[in-house]
């Protein structure tokens, strides 16, 4: 069950907390009650539970000076729902800034309010575990973060053929099998009493953008998905591509997530939508054309249409990013500073004094960005260190209104990508074949082809060939085979099945084809090889018994 602590000094407000609700529907067990902040972390130490309820203004230690601490000692879990008398947005402020699951007010507390606030928690909680138990993902971190990944690559066409799209749709677990979909580019605005940069601009619009995650997924499933701190796309299931049938429900949707928002952070979303499209592969055509009409939802403060927002399309000449694509690719593959610094550079020459190009421009931008941080072992904490003087780091990208900022943009990534990528190729060279080589081993159950593999990662076959030959001085096949034998004499040695059994698990079509492949790789057949360790493990025995003895 899912372990509940509340903390508050007054005593009828906790007893009224624990009678509130049936917490056994909600698969909740309430394991204790604090009366002061102490109390509370210390019950947190020793109780470990997964969400809390807490009041701020407590004896000895605050609501938030625990949520801190703890945050600090234990990370994401357990959940805080913090509670105060004053509604004041400098409590929720403070309550956004230790990542609280949310913020109630007493006076306002209802068996409805409460119920929603605690499903909120289980949900966040549900998200973070699977995180932490996601089999094939946990080399990558953050869930959430690798699915943004996933659609940023998808509305700047970064995935190198459908095959490759879909292969990481299933390895991200992503659901997109609705009639079709639309994109909606948003963009955060205000509050005037938030610094415009620092940490608590960051901690109110990361939480801006969870709580729309929030608002929008409890009504219709949707993917919502963080291009940088003020701005964030959502992706919508609609019921067709005709306008007529999911505009009118689609405009509602939105006004209603901005309302939620605003009462909440009092912030202001204005975004554009784009038009719909059945087919999800082709997401970047809806994307595009709510990134066209954003400058008039600008202007209307408001939610626009792409139709209705639509600029003359002379407004926007064409610029065919995707000559320079491959050649990116490549550079970036093979580490080749000399060439990513030419390619970049003779795209600064073709953009300079270009104001008529700026779209395109930043697009081109925007799709540097996101192959570096694709393609690069630990490319986003590069671009970040590489942008760490701007307030809002390699994200400054979407804030940028001339072609003047985008060129000085693509200066400042062309020189620090190079200069970074000159003392570090040989690393992030056995950097991507260590990452292949976990997969390997955590997949060991597929038939893992070249192909596959390389489409995970974002590389070439040949280019993965080539790098995991030289680096790992063992080619891929050969590897693919030692892992399996290595994993296979593992299993009989503890005894894991049969040896069609022992096939299965390792991906093989045949018991007869894996022992073929065994005998070669050890010598012996799996039988032979079970019956000597058999021998081995009865001598072993025998020794111990005659020690004893």
């Amino acid at each position: 069950m899912i372990k509940l602590l509340i903390a508050d000094d007054e005593a009828l407000v906790c007893i009224g907390l624990q009678s509130m609700l049936k917490w056994e529907q909600y698969n909740i067990e309430i394991v204790g009650i604090a009366h002061n902040g102490a109390q509370e972390e210390e019950m947190i130490d020793s109780l470990r539970p997964d969400i809390v309820i807490s009041d701020i203004k407590m004896p000895i230690k605050t609501g938030l000076q625990v949520a801190d601490s703890v945050r600090k000692k234990y990370g994401r879990v357990p959940l805080f729902i913090i509670l105060t008398s004053y509604e004041e947005f400098e409590y929720a402020r403070s309550a956004i800034e230790v990542q609280a699951a949310d913020y109630l007010v007493k006076l306002e507390l209802t068996p409805e309010t409460l119920a929603a606030s605690v499903q909120r928690a289980i949900t966040l909680l549900g998200e973070y575990q699977t995180i932490e138990s996601y089999p094939k993902l946990g080399h990558r971190g953050n869930l959430q973060a690798e699915r943004d990944k996933f659609f940023v690559r998808l509305f700047n066409n970064l995935f190198e053929n459908k095959n490759q799209y879909l292969l990481q749709k299933e390895d991200l677990d992503l659901d997109l099998s609705g009639t079709a979909y639309v994109v909606c580019t948003c963009r955060i605005l205000g509050p005037d009493t938030v610094p415009p940069r620092g940490d608590k601009l960051v901690a109110l619009c990361s939480s801006t953008v969870q709580m729309a995650k929030d608002t929008l997924t409890s009504i219709r499933p949707c993917h919502v998905t963080s291009l940088d701190l003020r701005n964030f796309a959502v992706t919508l299931p609609v019921c067709g591509t005709d306008p007529q049938l999911w505009m009118p429900d689609t405009r509602k949707l939105l006004a209603d997530m901005a309302s939620v928002l605003h009462n909440y952070f009092n912030v202001t979303i204005i975004g554009a939508i784009g038009f719909a499209v059945e087919d999800p592969y082709l997401l970047r055509e809806s994307y595009l054309a709510a990134r066209k009409a954003l400058p008039a939802a600008v202007n209307a403060q408001s939610f626009v249409f792409f139709s209705e927002g639509k600029p003359p399309e002379q407004d926007f000449p064409l610029f065919d990013f995707s000559e320079s694509r491959s050649e990116i690719r490549r550079a970036f593959e093979e580490m080749d500073t000399q060439a990513l610094y030419a390619i970049i550079s003779r795209m600064i020459e073709i953009f300079d004094g270009r104001s008529d190009l700026l779209v395109p421009a930043t697009d081109a931008a925007c799709n540097i960005l996101y192959m570096a941080t694709s393609l690069l072992a630990d490319g986003e904490e590069m671009i970040e260190h590489i942008f760490g003087h701007e307030p809002e780091g390699y994200r400054a990208i979407y804030q940028m209104h001339s072609i003047e900022e985008i060129a000085g943009w693509l200066v400042c990534f062309r020189d620090g990508v190079s200069e970074m990528l000159s003392t570090r190729r040989q690393s992030y060279k056995e950097q991507i074949v260590k990452n292949v080589q976990e997969y390997i081993k955590r997949n060991l159950g597929s038939k893992l082809s070249l192909n596959q593999v390389a489409d995970v990662f974002n590389f070439s076959p040949n280019y993965l060939s080539h790098l995991f030959s030289k680096t790992a001085k063992v080619n891929y096949v050969e590897y693919i085979t030692e892992t399996k034998m290595t994993a296979a004499k593992e299993m009989m040695l503890r005894g894991e099945g049969r040896i069609y059994e022992i096939s299965q698990k390792l991906g093989y079509e045949s018991a007869f084809y894996f022992s073929k492949v065994f005998k070669k790789v050890t010598g012996m057949s799996p039988r032979e090889y079970m019956q000597q360790a058999e021998v081995g493990a009865q001598a072993a025995r025998d020794t111990k018994e005659n020690s004893r003895s």
